[in-house]
């Protein structure tokens, strides 16, 4: 044995600690080294002027401190065995795969209902109920059909062509020159801004505001579209060739282009 493995198993040999084989190596050793015996006898001598000693009484503020830290030492055992667990669990999930795809369709579904959601509440649906297809197809097929329509729209994924909706004789139109004079005159201070609002179209073409649906940040904005849509006259909407009282939404926005 080596001089430096000896002096590492020496405190060991004291407290008689060492394997049976072990222990007959470093005895050996050190009836060779006189180096190594000499420090096996240090260490002798300073175990008994130790245990030779009176005891102290640890300090008071010592006690407390010990047991502060095994507290620790328990809350983190805590915290790892909660982890280890939540660890085992996961892996579980993952190596079974049919959790596993099921927890990612869910998630992919969930997704899906959100931005649906979201996209609702930027762009609200508006289905008119009056449309001939109702008839043809049922109320049921035709809100499908019209709320398919809407996702597409709102995801990008439908070409402008297909967007251009033909402007049908029984429904309620205005002229494009008032909005365009409107879009003019807006302010050309500000921000982004947009609003949409409810009108009621009478059967001499009259229209009015019955309800905001959404209110501009810039309140001068609604009041000059309602000073222009007062003095506006529309087309009123039509049924089996005679003028009916209608309904119709108009929304506006500002968008700002730097250069």
């Amino acid at each position: 044995m080596k001089c430096q493995y000896v002096l590492k198993h020496l405190s060991l040999l004291l407290d008689d600690m060492l394997e049976r084989g072990i222990a007959e190596g470093v005895e050996g050793h050190l009836e060779a080294c006189h180096k190594c015996n000499r420090e096996f006898n240090r260490f002798a001598r300073l175990r008994e002027e130790l245990s030779s000693m009176d005891r102290a009484r640890a300090p008071e503020f010592l006690r407390h401190l010990v047991q502060m830290r095994l507290d620790e030492a328990r809350r983190e055992n805590l915290a790892v065995r909660l982890r280890q667990a939540l660890e085992y669990y996961w892996s579980r999930i993952r190596t079974t795969e049919r959790i596993w795809y099921l927890t990612r369709i869910m998630g992919t579904a969930a997704t899906f209902l959100f931005f649906l959601a979201l996209s609702s509440a930027i762009n609200p649906i508006y289905l008119d109920l009056r449309a001939s297809g109702i008839e043809h197809e049922g109320p049921s097929q035709y809100l499908k059909q019209q709320l398919g329509i809407h996702v597409l729209k709102s995801l990008g994924l439908m070409p402008v062509e297909a967007q251009r909706k033909p402007i049908s004789s029984s429904e309620p139109q205005i002229n494009d020159l008032y909005l365009l004079k409107f879009g003019e005159s807006a302010s050309r201070t500000g921000s982004d801004d947009s609003f949409s609002v409810f009108t009621v179209v009478d059967r001499s073409g009259s229209a009015k505001i019955q309800n905001v649906l959404e209110y501009p940040t810039d309140r001068r904005l609604l009041q000059s579209f309602n000073t222009m849509l007062t003095s506006a006259q529309l087309r009123p909407a039509s049924q089996n060739g005679r003028a009916v009282d209608s309904h119709l939404v108009l929304t506006f926005n500002k968008i700002f282009v730097y250069d």
